[in-house]
């Protein structure tokens, strides 16, 4: 069965497409699994974007194209659309062992969020050690646990500290998971289904720029850390 993964978050530059990208592209081409990306992202199409810039590059850049023609898989298929109308075209991997990922804009008020819950398998929220971030992500846990996924409960969540600081005082980040976990007993005693939540153990060093190192062709050992809890999460899952 295949996978559909998203990561998510509703404040804008956190690098979320960036990471979708290092994700995707460290799976099909170290790993060798078929990966297919639905960039949902009206009206930007971000990822399409990127798969489009780095083909004419292939024109222009020797170096770039002799990496490229070392790689022993193809590139994923990048599908560009809205989001309502992806939710038919997932169906249709629903049966494939491929990993799906969906790139949603950074909005929760789209058309097609309930049909888009309702598919996933994951959804990993980018969380920052900022007030701001902070309820926004709160907010969008709220939102994912307002729908239920295809198993009828809420769809397994991971917050992911984006931006760490290993200078910071740990006790900064101690607290707000802290406020985070105090929220979802909250939610769990206003509702009958479960909440199911948890933070992931690696987080994304402050130090690493996402962004430069992106690239639907050519895989990247950043976020590999982070490639291998996903994949074992999503095991113990099923």
């Amino acid at each position: 069965m295949a996978k559909f993964i998203s990561f998510c978050s509703q404040k804008g530059g956190v690098g979320k497409t960036s990471i979708t990208v290092h994700a995707a592209t460290y799976l099909a081409q170290t790993l060798k699994l078929p990966v297919t990306i639905f960039d949902c992202d009206y009206p930007q199409h971000s990822l399409t974007s990127i798969r489009d810039s780095e083909i004419e590059r292939l024109k222009s850049d020797e170096s770039f194209l002799k990496r490229a023609e070392k790689l022993s898989s193809l590139p994923y298929e990048i599908i560009p659309s809205q989001l309502v109308d992806a939710l038919p075209k997932l169906d249709e991997y629903a049966n494939t062992n491929r990993m799906v990922f969906i790139d949603i804009p950074g909005t929760l008020n789209v058309n097609g969020f309930d049909g888009f819950v309702k598919r996933l398998d994951a959804a990993i929220l980018l969380l920052e050690p900022d007030p701001v971030s902070f309820e926004s992500t709160m907010h969008t846990v709220l939102a994912l646990a307002n729908f239920q996924n295809k198993n009828g409960g809420m769809v397994p969540t991971y917050l992911l500290w984006n931006k760490y600081n290993v200078h910071e005082r740990e006790e900064r980040y101690t607290n707000l998971q802290d406020a985070a976990l105090n929220y979802l007993e909250t939610l769990k005693k206003e509702r009958k289904q479960p909440i199911d939540v948890k933070f992931m153990e690696y987080r994304i060093p402050y130090s690493v720029s996402i962004k430069d190192y992106r690239s639907t062709l050519l895989p990247h050992k950043t976020i590999e850390p982070l490639v291998s809890e996903l994949i074992e999460s999503l095991v113990k899952e099923h």
